[in-house]
């Protein structure tokens, strides 16, 4: 798939996305901060979750006074999603309800993810999907089948950028529970790229170590959750990296990819030279004398650059040196008749 000019999939870095949440604490400014400090610290796109509470949760709900709290309004919408846009990365959606996806639209959002509280919601799904713009289905607690009919209502309105994201959010979640083989699974089964969803401790050494782990099985995109202060636990603090922290995991990802290689063999110039300098090669044990043939006993196998393998020996016994040769020397063809 494509966001922005960036392709993301197979043969391609993988795509780090900074998640915001609600860890802007209900505050526009902090939301700003949160997305400049992510593209600072390596983030390739970061992303918002847009919601009207009123379309969340019914009144009466216990956790309806939170999502008030930290509801944005359409005005600061407005001014975060433009300014965030300045930065000079995508910029993704949650969405969450018709009225949120029209501010995602109006202010130029590159990209929408459907929670996965949502992939059982097909005209809501095809909503977004009818926007033209790529498509990010969360796939924790849903079924294969459940994951295929949201594919199928996403292609149904003509999206062709589609991507399943693989993780859950358990406030935080073990490591234990990540299951990064079913990376390759959802790949194999579905055909489009599949991200994953880091919800581990950040405070944890997995927190910076798990992302660059699914990367190695397979990960297309790496979302992980941001803040600005850990150590004050606002909301979505569990699994959320400060700036330098989430540098650091960025550069595991891009050292991590490094060192894949590729899927044929391939020799790279610092196990040539290891091998070159550490090898073990015929060196003559004695004087050796011209004319007198080289017996077995007048060889010593020791590591030295020069000189023929010892595998290559049995060749040389019984030949003629064509001059004299001093103890200790690497035994090459041409020193002998």
């Amino acid at each position: 798939m494509k966001v922005g000019t960036r392709t993301i999939g197979d043969g391609e870095p993988a795509f780090v996305l900074a998640e915001v949440a609600s860890a802007h604490q209900g505050e526009a400014v902090q939301a700003l901060d949160l997305a400049s400090n992510a593209r600072n610290a390596g983030a390739e796109g970061v992303k918002f979750q847009l919601f009207r509470s009123q379309r969340l949760v019914p009144p009466n709900a216990s956790n309806r006074a939170v999502f008030d709290r930290i509801e944005l309004s359409t005005d600061d919408w407005g001014r975060v999603l433009t300014a965030a846009r300045s930065l000079g990365i995508p910029v993704f959606a949650d969405v969450f309800d018709r009225e949120s996806l029209a501010i995602g639209e109006e202010h130029g959002v590159a990209a929408y993810k459907i929670h996965s509280t949502d992939m059982e919601n097909s005209e809501f799904i095809r909503a977004v999907a009818a926007t033209g713009k790529p498509v990010l289905l969360s796939t924790g607690g849903s079924s294969l089948a459940t994951v295929d009919h949201a594919l199928s209502e996403c292609r149904s309105e003509g999206a062709g950028d589609v991507m399943l994201l693989h993780g859950v959010q358990n406030f935080p979640t073990e490591a234990a529970d990540s299951n990064l083989r079913f990376i390759e699974t959802l790949k194999r089964t579905f055909g489009v790229p599949v991200g994953f969803l880091d919800h581990v401790d950040g405070g944890s050494p997995m927190a910076l170590a798990l992302p660059a782990l699914a990367v190695a099985f397979g990960a297309n995109l790496v979302e992980k959750h941001t803040t600005l202060d850990r150590s004050a636990q606002g909301f979505d603090y569990e699994s959320s990296l400060e700036k330098t922290q989430f540098a650091s995991m960025v550069e595991l990802i891009r050292q991590a990819e490094a060192s894949f290689g590729e899927a044929h063999w391939q020799q790279s110039d610092g196990a040539e030279r290891y091998h070159r300098m550490m090898r073990r090669a015929v060196l003559s044990r004695v004087d050796l004398k011209q004319g007198v043939p080289l017996m077995r006993d007048h060889l010593a196998f020791l590591r030295h650059e020069e000189g023929v393998s010892p595998d290559e020996a049995g060749a040389l016994i019984g030949r003629k040196p064509s001059s004299d040769i001093a103890a200790w020397t690497p035994l090459t063809e041409d020193l002998f008749d």
